[in-house]
C-alpha cells in the first residue's frame, strides 16, 4: 500500500533534515515560495476512520477520544506578511484587540480581505489585473519564476485559541486533523512548532502527541493566502482563503491500526463477492506487542464472515497483515443500488481486552475497461453527471452537511448518477453520503495550473514539480481508496500534459489495489493531440466541450477507450440548450458512455450593499482594480441556494432511464408505444406506469398500465386503447406516460416520478371551419399622422410615422398601454452565451433594425364584409430588407397581424423574429395553451410539454444572476392575460404556425446591458437588484427566437437547426382578442373561430 511513497518518504527525511535549519519565523519565504517543501512533519494519509475504544462508543458513534475544534478563535489578519505576528505563539500570549473569526470559515466571506474570481489567470498574478509589482511576467503572460507568490500583498491569517485536554487521554497518541487549509500554514502547540502543510483540500494532520500536556493547552495556526502551492490551485472558483473544514484532534492507542485498505470486488462471473482487507499496523510502545486483528462483516445485523489472527509487533515498528474472503451471491453496489456492508476491524491485547474497533461501510463492486467501455459489475454503464463545487452562498466554500444532502437530493430526484469533483478531492462525508444514496464519484486531485497554459512554461513538463503534483494525487487515493462510489480518479484538470502527470498516472495504478481507471482531461500528445488519440496517461477520453457534431463523430467511430466529456453543456446564465440532442446521441452509440455537465450550481455569494439590498455577487464586485472574470463562475443549472433554474428540468428529462416511444395507432384504435429500459441494473416492475389522455387540460381517461419485467437495455411495445374518447374537431389529443417508484427507493420516496413523456395523437385532430363574422361594421379615418378605425365600441389609432397601434380600445376598455401596440422585434437581451458568440457585434444590424426601421409604405381600406385592412411595411435598412405588417380589423375588436420577412444578404442570424407590445400592468393574469410550467426555447424544450397553465406575470421571471433574456415559452396556442374582472387580451396563433411568447412586468431592455447599439459603452454589471417591475405588462409575440446554445459559453452559436438565417423568407401570424369575463373554455372556444 504504502511501496510508491518510499521515495517520497526518503525525500522528505532529507526536506526535514534541511527545514530544521531554517527560522519558520524569519525564513518563511523558504516554506511558501519553493514546490519542493510540500510540508513539515504532516503524517502520511491513510483511509478515512473513525477508532473507538468500545463496543458503545462504536454503536452510538461517538468516540470518547475526539475533540472538535470548530467554533471561535481568536484572529489576526494583516495584508502584509511583515506585519504578521511571530510571538503570539507562545501560550503567555495575550491577544488584545484581536477579532474573533469562525472555524470553519472563509476569511474574505467574514470581511478579512478581498474574495477575488478569476478563471484560468492566477489571481496573484494575472497579467490582465496585477495586484503586485513584484511578479515577471514572459511575454506578458505566463508567471516568469512559478512559485513565487507577492511579498507585500500576500494576506496572513494567525490563528489562537485554547482547549482542555482531559486526563484519561495520557498514555494515547494525540492527532491533530485541519480538514482543509487553504493556501498553507504553520502549526503550533503550547509555542511549541508542529508543522507545516500546504495542499488545501486534503487534511493536514499533525502528531501532536508531544507538545500536549492534561488541562489547557494553547494552538496557533498562521495561514498564508498564497504559497507555491496556489500555483496548483488555480480552479475556475473564488479565490477565498481560511480554514475551510473542520479541525479536531483525536486520541489513537500506542498500539492499533495506522491504515487499511478494502479491496471488495466481484468474481470473474460478477456473482460472488471477493474481499481483501489490507491492515497496516504500528506499536510505539517500547517494548515487543501481542495483539489479535479481527473483522467482521455485517449484512445489516447479520454477521456473513470473519476471522481472527495473531501478530507480534515489535517496539517501535510497524506490521502488517491481511484477509481474504469469498463471499457467495454477494449484495453488489451501484448508483442504482447502493448496497453496504458493515466492516468491522477490531483488535485485542495478549488478555483479549479490547484495544480499538473500527467500522466503515463498504461495497461490493468491480470497476474496469474492457473492449473500449467502462464497466460497472460487468455491466456498461452510462454516467449522467454534473461537476460540482464545494460553494455556499452564505459561506463561500464552506458546506455543512445538510448543504451537501440538498445536493444529493436534487441529483437523485433529477436523474443525475455521477458527480466529478471539480477539481480537488471534497470532504469525508461527503464520499460516506454517496456511498449510502448511490452515486458514481469522478474524484479529482486538486491540481490545476491553468494560468501556465500547456505549453512549454507548463508546470506538467517541469520534474522540480513532481512531488508536488505527485504527493497531491496520492493522498487523495490513500484518503478515498475504500469508497465504493469512488470508481474513477482524475489526476486534475486543466494543467497541460508532461512528466508530472505520466509519472502520476503510474504512481495512482501502483497504489490502489482496486485498479480503478484514471483519467485526465489534458491528456493529449504533443504531437498531433487529438480526441481519437489521446495520451497513454488517460483511460478514458474525457475532452472538454466537445459539441453534438463531436459526440456523433466519435461515436461512429471505433475507439480503444470510453468518451465521457469531463466537462460539457455550458450551463451559464440562460443555456444549455440542445441538451436532447446530446443525449440523443449518447443513447444511440456504445462508445459514448455520458459526460459531466459543466456545472451543478452558480457560485456567487450574497453581499448586501450600502442600500441594504442583498444580491448574489460575482467577480469585480469586491475591491477596485482587482482581478476579474465577472459572472463566469455562474455555470450552473441551479442557483447558489439550490433552486432550480429551468435547465434542470430539461436535464432530468434527458437523463431519463426509460425512454417511451410512440410506434403510431394501430388498426383496433391503440396507442403502440414501445418502452425502453435504459438503468443498468433495475428492472422496470419497480415502478408503476400510468397513462392519461388529454385534451385542453383536462384529462379524460386514466388508464394503469399492468406490471412489465422489463429487464435492463431492453424493451417492451405496450398498446394503450383508445376506445372510450369521443374525439371532437378542432381539439388536439395528448397521451401522457409517467413511471413512479412503488416503494421507497433510496432517497426517493413511494410515488416519486422518475419518467414521463407526452405523446401527440396527430392524427386525432380533425380541423373543420367554424368561422365567426363580425356582424359589426369598421369604419375608418386617415389624418396626415394616423388613421383611426372605429365603431361604436372599437376605437384603434394607428400611427405612420411611430410605424405602430398607439391606441386600442374596446367597450370603453383600453386594451394595450398608450403608444405601445404592437412593433416589429428582431433583437433579444444578449444572453451569456451570446455574448460569447459575439452576437451583440456580429448580429447587431438586427437590433439596429429593431430601433431604426421605418414606414416606407402604408395602405388602409376597407374590405367588402365590413372590416378593414392595412398593409405596412418597414424598412430595415440596417440588414437592407423590408417586414410586412398586414393587419386585418374586425367589427368585434378582434385584429388579425400577419407578418413577413423578407431574405437579406447580412450574414447575421436573426436572434428574434416577432413584435412586442404593452399592456397595463392590471393585466398580470396569465393563462395559455403552450408548452411549460417553465420557461423554454425551441432548443430547449423536451421536458416543457404541450399543456394548459394559470399563472401571473410576477412568475415568468427567471432571475439569472446576470440579468439577460429570460422567461420564453413556445409552441403556444394561445395566451390570454386578464385583470382581477376577468377582462382582458387574447393572443392566439395563426392558421399556420404556433407562437412564442414572454409576458414579463419589465422591458426587454432592462434585461440587456444597453438600449443602444454601442456595447462598448454598455453595463456588463447589473445584477438582480437592478430589476424591478415597472408598471406595464411587456409581451412579446414571435414566430421565434434563436435557441439558447449551450455547447460553450465563449465561441458556440446555437446548433444551425435552431436559429433563424437571413436568407430565408419567414412569416407567421397572431389574433388580438379582447374579452371579458375570461376562463380557459372561453379561450378554448375563441381560439378554434377563424376569421
Amino acid at each position: 500500500m504504502k511501496s510508491l511513497f518510499y521515495f517520497l518518504t526518503i525525500s522528505l527525511i532529507n526536506i526535514t533534515a534541511f527545514c530544521q535549519e531554517k527560522n519558520f519565523i524569519k525564513d518563511y519565504k523558504y516554506y511558501i515560495e519553493n514546490e519542493s517543501i510540500i510540508s513539515q512533519n504532516k503524517l502520511s494519509a491513510h483511509a478515512s476512520f473513525t477508532s473507538y475504544s468500545s463496543i458503545d462508543e462504536q454503536i452510538s458513534g461517538k468516540s470518547k477520544y475526539f475533540k472538535s475544534l470548530n467554533g471561535k478563535w481568536k484572529f489576526k489578519w494583516v495584508k502584509n506578511p511583515i506585519y504578521r505576528p511571530t510571538s503570539f505563539m507562545n501560550p503567555k500570549f495575550e491577544a488584545l484587540n484581536w477579532d474573533t473569526i469562525k472555524v470553519p470559515a472563509n476569511w474574505e466571506i467574514e470581511g478579512f480581505g478581498i474574495p477575488i474570481y478569476v478563471n484560468h489567470q492566477y489571481e496573484f498574478a494575472d497579467y490582465k489585473a496585477p495586484v503586485a509589482d513584484d511578479i515577471e511576467f514572459i511575454d506578458k503572460i505566463y508567471p516568469k519564476n512559478p512559485g513565487n507568490v507577492p511579498d507585500e500583498y500576500n494576506p496572513v491569517g494567525s490563528y489562537l485559541r485554547k482547549f482542555t485536554l482531559e486526563e484519561d487521554w495520557k498514555g494515547k497518541n494525540i492527532f491533530l486533523n485541519i480538514g482543509a487549509m487553504k493556501s498553507g500554514g504553520f502549526v503550533w502547540i503550547n509555542g511549541k512548532y508542529i508543522g507545516y502543510s500546504q495542499g488545501s483540500k486534503l487534511p493536514a494532520e499533525f502528531d501532536i502527541t508531544k507538545a500536549l500536556k492534561t488541562g489547557e493547552n494553547t494552538i496557533a495556526l498562521q495561514i498564508f493566502r498564497w504559497t507555491d502551492g496556489s500555483y496548483l490551485e488555480c480552479q475556475d472558483f473564488w479565490r477565498i482563503s481560511g480554514i475551510e473544514r473542520d479541525v479536531f484532534i483525536y486520541a489513537r492507542p500506542q498500539i492499533r491500526i495506522e491504515d487499511f485498505e478494502v479491496v471488495s470486488i466481484l468474481d470473474d462471473a460478477y456473482k460472488n463477492g471477493e474481499l481483501s482487507i489490507y491492515i497496516d499496523l504500528i506499536n510505539n510502545f517500547n517494548k515487543n506487542k501481542n495483539l489479535t486483528i479481527s473483522y467482521l462483516l455485517l449484512n445489516g445485523k447479520d454477521s456473513i464472515a470473519s476471522e481472527t489472527k495473531t501478530l507480534d509487533i515489535k517496539k517501535y515498528k510497524r506490521a502488517s497483515s491481511n484477509f481474504q474472503v469469498t463471499l457467495p451471491k454477494v449484495k453488489q453496489w451501484s448508483a442504482e443500488h447502493p448496497n453496504l456492508y458493515t466492516l468491522i476491524l477490531s483488535t485485542k491485547d495478549y488478555e483479549g481486552n479490547l484495544i480499538e474497533i473500527i467500522p466503515s461501510e463498504i461495497g461490493f463492486r468491480s470497476v474496469e475497461i474492457k473492449n473500449g467501455l467502462l464497466l460497472v459489475n460487468g455491466k456498461s454503464i452510462t454516467l449522467k453527471g454534473v461537476n460540482t463545487q464545494e460553494t455556499s452562498p452564505d459561506n463561500g466554500h464552506v458546506m455543512s452537511e445538510e448543504l451537501i444532502m440538498k445536493d444529493i437530493r436534487l441529483w437523485k430526484e433529477n436523474n443525475i448518477n455521477a458527480v466529478r469533483l471539480s477539481h480537488y478531492p471534497r470532504s469525508r462525508r461527503f464520499y460516506e453520503l454517496c456511498d449510502i444514496y448511490g452515486l458514481y464519484v469522478v474524484d479529482e486531485a486538486n491540481i490545476e495550473s491553468h494560468g501556465m497554459y500547456y505549453g512549454e512554461y507548463s508546470l506538467a513538463k517541469v520534474p522540480s514539480w513532481e512531488k508536488a503534483h505527485i504527493d497531491r494525487m496520492l493522498r487523495m487515493v490513500e484518503r478515498d481508496k475504500n469508497h465504493p462510489s469512488v470508481i474513477i480518479w482524475s489526476m486534475g484538470n486543466e494543467g497541460g500534459n508532461g512528466i508530472n502527470f505520466h509519472k502520476g498516472y503510474t504512481a495512482i495504478k501502483k497504489n490502489d489495489k482496486t485498479r480503478r481507471p484514471v483519467q485526465y482531461e489534458r491528456s493529449y500528445k504533443d504531437h498531433d493531440g487529438i480526441i481519437y488519440d489521446m495520451d497513454s496517461n488517460t483511460d478514458i477520453l474525457a475532452p472538454q466541450y466537445p459539441s453534438p457534431s463531436n459526440f456523433k463523430m466519435i461515436g461512429e467511430s471505433k475507439t480503444d477507450r470510453p468518451f465521457i466529456p469531463s466537462e460539457y453543456a455550458h450551463a451559464m446564465g440562460n443555456s444549455s440548450g440542445n441538451f436532447q440532442d446530446y443525449w440523443n446521441l449518447i443513447e444511440k452509440y456504445d462508445n459514448l458512455q455520458g459526460g459531466f455537465i459543466w456545472d451543478w450550481v452558480d457560485q456567487s455569494i450574497w453581499k448586501t450593499n450600502v442600500n441594504g439590498e442583498r444580491y448574489y455577487a460575482y467577480g469585480g464586485d469586491y475591491g477596485e482594480k482587482m482581478p476579474s472574470d465577472n459572472t463566469f463562475l455562474n455555470n450552473g443549472i441551479v442557483f447558489p441556494d439550490r433552486k432550480p433554474q429551468p435547465a434542470l428540468y430539461e436535464v432530468k428529462k434527458a437523463h431519463e432511464y426509460i425512454n417511451f416511444k410512440s410506434r403510431g395507432v394501430n388498426n383496433h384504435n391503440e396507442l403502440r408505444v414501445l418502452i425502453e429500459n435504459l438503468y443498468d441494473f433495475t428492472n422496470l416492475n419497480q415502478f408503476n406506469f400510468v397513462a392519461t389522455i388529454k385534451a385542453e387540460g383536462e384529462i379524460l381517461q386514466r388508464i394503469e398500465i399492468e406490471d412489465y419485467f422489463i429487464e435492463p437495455n431492453t424493451g417492451k411495445l405496450i398498446r394503450i386503447p383508445l376506445n372510450d374518447i369521443n374525439f371532437k374537431t378542432n381539439t388536439e389529443y395528448f397521451v401522457e406516460i409517467s413511471a413512479t417508484t412503488k416503494t421507497n427507493w433510496g432517497i426517493l420516496p413511494s410515488g416519486f416520478e422518475v419518467a414521463h413523456e407526452q405523446i401527440t395523437l396527430d392524427n386525432k385532430l380533425i380541423e373543420t371551419k367554424d368561422n365567426f363574422a363580425s356582424k359589426a361594421e369598421v369604419f375608418l379615418k386617415e389624418d396626415k399622422e394616423i388613421i383611426t378605425f372605429f365603431n361604436e365600441k372599437l376605437e384603434l389609432v394607428f400611427s405612420k410615422n411611430k410605424g405602430r397601434i398607439t391606441f386600442y380600445q374596446f367597450n370603453n376598455r383600453k386594451i394595450l398601454k398608450d403608444n405601445k401596440g404592437p412593433k416589429p422585434n428582431f433583437w433579444r437581451a444578449v444572453t451569456d452565451n451570446d455574448f460569447g458568440n459575439q452576437m451583440h457585434k456580429k448580429n447587431i444590424e438586427w437590433k439596429s433594425a429593431s430601433i431604426n426601421n421605418k414606414v416606407i409604405d402604408l395602405i388602409a381600406k376597407k374590405t367588402l364584409d365590413g372590416n378593414a385592412t392595412m398593409i405596412v411595411t418597414y424598412q430595415l435598412p440596417s440588414v437592407g430588407t423590408t417586414f410586412r405588417s398586414t393587419y386585418t380589423i374586425f367589427g368585434n375588436g378582434i385584429v388579425h397581424i400577419n407578418n413577413n420577412l423578407k431574405p437579406t444578404e447580412y450574414e447575421g442570424d436573426i436572434p428574434r423574429v416577432g413584435m412586442r407590445m404593452q399592456l397595463p400592468k392590471s393585466y398580470n393574469k396569465l393563462s395559455y395553451f403552450g408548452r411549460g410550467p417553465w420557461e423554454n426555447y425551441q432548443d430547449r424544450k423536451t421536458s416543457a410539454f404541450v399543456d394548459l397553465y394559470n399563472s401571473n406575470v410576477s412568475e415568468q421571471y427567471v432571475p439569472y444572476i446576470r440579468p439577460q433574456e429570460n422567461g420564453y415559452k413556445t409552441d403556444t396556442r394561445w395566451v390570454a392575460l386578464s385583470n382581477q374582472s376577468k377582462n382582458g387580451l387574447l393572443i392566439v396563433s395563426g392558421k399556420n404556425n404556433f407562437i412564442s411568447f414572454s409576458a414579463l412586468h419589465m422591458e426587454n431592455e432592462d434585461f440587456d446591458t444597453t438600449n443602444d447599439i454601442d456595447y462598448k459603452i454598455s453595463n456588463l454589471r447589473k445584477h438582480t437588484i437592478d430589476i424591478n417591475e415597472k408598471n406595464l405588462v411587456q409581451l412579446n409575440v414571435d414566430l421565434g427566437q434563436r435557441g439558447v446554445g449551450g455547447d460553450d459559453s465563449w465561441h458556440a452559436k446555437p446548433q444551425e437547426k435552431y436559429m433563424y438565417r437571413g436568407n430565408q423568407e419567414y412569416s407567421y401570424s397572431f389574433y388580438m382578442i379582447p374579452f371579458e369575463n375570461g376562463n380557459s373554455g372561453k379561450y378554448f372556444t375563441l381560439s378554434k373561430l377563424k376569421y
